[in-house]
């Protein structure tokens, strides 16, 4: 049996898409969700909420629909694949991050509210496959 990773999130955009460029010229544009969970607390009956923040990566031409359409606090649905890379500081320090690569995003709610956006939003599209990228090529 193959090994399975999928992951799919609803959430709220926690800060408007940051759309960059590679070396290349493929468009990526990486933005946080917050991810909402609410239970009951066994002990006092109170009901609580915890919010996950998860950072999301999304490639090519959806990428750059997503920072069309896309502002803080706009609801999507993320369906994709889960990715742990790391990085050196410019300190020198090694760190992880866990991300999560988006096959589709499918935008949620009413219409965007983005100033000069007018119509429907589009269907959602699946996002292009990224093929590895030099770690030189991502912009951040």
């Amino acid at each position: 049996m193959s090994d399975i990773n999928r992951v799919v999130l609803t959430g709220r955009l926690t800060a408007d898409p940051d759309l960059r460029y590679t070396q290349s010229g493929r468009a990526l544009v990486r933005f946080s969700i917050a991810v909402n969970r609410t239970w009951q607390n066994p002990e006092t009956g109170a009901a609580e909420e915890e919010a996950t923040f998860v950072p999301v990566v999304v490639w090519g031409k959806q990428a750059e629909s997503c920072a069309t359409y896309l502002r803080k606090g706009r609801q999507v649905a993320i369906d994709g694949r889960l990715r742990v890379r790391s990085f050196e500081t410019q300190a020198g320090e090694r760190r992880r991050v866990t991300e999560v690569i988006a096959q589709s995003v499918h935008f949620l709610g009413g219409r965007p509210e983005a100033p000069g956006v007018e119509g429907e939003l589009p269907p959602a599209q699946p996002a292009e496959e990224p093929t590895p990228e030099p770690e030189e090529e991502v912009p951040f």
